[in-house]
């Protein structure tokens, strides 16, 4: 605990990070955070006042707050990867040493179209059964307590929609009107 830790002023310049690019990704990181924690405790006080529904100016806040935890999660991941450049164990390996020499350009990209596809399906899926949720819609209560204790075993089991499609309910035409 004693030690000496050196300034960018003593690192030769070919061992530097680019500066710039890590002070401006963490001071994003950090405003986004501040800027959750502000939304979380105005979305505290303006439920406590029973405001939460009536203020546009909050729901619209929220709209615009719904991708910045990603945007903070990419600004952090900029700083870790692109603040330890060029080291990839410090003092030990660098990037360049690090390269695989076999690793050919077609097969990185091959790669990359597989996590590409395999993200594509799962996003895929998610977003057709949410559509599915706001479509169909939940399933009535019931009094008779059937679903009162229940617990999910599975992610959306306990959405009691189903993922087959009743065409005659929603065209209109409600299956007990048909007759009539």
């Amino acid at each position: 605990m004693d030690g000496e830790v050196p300034g960018l002023n003593e690192t030769p310049v070919a061992e530097q990070p680019p500066v710039a690019i890590v002070f401006w990704a963490f001071r994003v990181m950090v405003g986004l955070g501040m800027l959750m924690i502000l939304f979380a405790v105005t979305g505290l006080i303006l439920r406590a006042g029973g405001r939460y529904w009536r203020s546009t100016w909050f729901l619209n806040g929220l709209r615009f707050m719904s991708f910045t935890p990603f945007l903070a999660v990419l600004a952090g991941w900029i700083v870790t990867e692109t603040g330890r450049a060029p080291w990839l164990v410090y003092g030990v390996m660098t990037h360049a040493e690090s390269l695989t020499p076999s690793l050919t350009g077609g097969m990185a990209l091959f790669t990359l179209l597989g996590y590409m596809l395999v993200y594509a399906l799962v996003f895929s899926a998610g977003i057709y059964y949410l559509l599915r949720v706001l479509y169909v819609g939940m399933e009535e209560s019931h009094d008779d307590g059937e679903y009162e204790a229940e617990r999910p075993s599975r992610p959306f089991s306990a959405a009691h929609v189903p993922f087959e499609f009743d065409q005659s309910r929603h065209t209109g035409n409600p299956k007990s009107q048909e007759g009539h």
